[in-house]
């Protein structure tokens, strides 16, 4: 669905849709290692003259990039939102985009990294390719990804296997594995209350 509510929104749409979560520095963890600097977008982060990472909020669009980058848990979720709420309002964008609308979903279950993909720092995939899946539900279709992903194997080397490298991980809920605090199947919860789709499906393999 995030292809959907947030491709889909407008400018504008993108940053109501980011506009409760920007980041936040706990100036107590920060190392003034400069990677948060170095990969803000839209150049909002500086250090100042005690090398501590300082946000611009007139700059800030809420991606969360520097929280995803950050190893000492200094770039921290702003309490103005939580990744549930984001899930929320993406769903709510997606009914927006299809309603009384003709549609056909398409996902290709490829490259599934350990971070949203949008990130240009990223690490490499966890699972095999999985090819493609296509439904008319895009409730349903999100779920049966994700589904395909938690029952398939960890590619050695990755970020997961280095984690957990007795385990192979299969039938596991690897994305909270990975983000032990966020609650992925929030938004396919709210997706399916406000009535875009359902989180039932019937597999079929061609």
């Amino acid at each position: 669905m995030k292809n959907l509510g947030m491709g889909c929104a407008s400018v504008g749409g993108k940053l109501e849709l980011h506009s409760a979560s920007s980041s936040r520095i706990e100036e107590a963890n920060c190392k003034g290692c400069n990677i948060c600097v170095k990969h803000c977008a839209h150049d909002a982060i500086h250090l100042n003259d005690r090398h501590i990472a300082q946000i611009d909020y007139e700059k800030c669009v809420g991606c969360g990039q520097c929280v995803a980058l950050c190893q000492y848990d200094a770039a921290q979720l702003g309490e103005g939102d939580t990744s549930e709420r984001l899930n929320y309002k993406i769903a709510e964008y997606s009914l927006a985009v299809l309603q009384d609308k003709p549609q056909f979903h398409i996902s290709f279950i490829m490259n599934v990294s350990p971070e949203c993909d949008c990130w240009n720092h990223n690490d490499a995939a966890i699972v095999p390719d999985l090819g493609m899946a296509a439904s008319l539900d895009p409730v349903a279709l999100d779920m049966a990804c994700a589904d395909l992903v938690m029952n398939a194997p960890l590619i050695p080397g990755s970020r997961l296997a280095e984690e957990y490298p007795h385990e192979h991980l299969e039938d596991v809920d690897k994305f909270a594995c990975l983000h032990p605090d966020t609650n992925w199947r929030a938004g396919l919860e709210h997706a399916e209350k406000i009535g875009l789709g359902t989180r039932d499906y019937e597999l079929i393999k061609v």
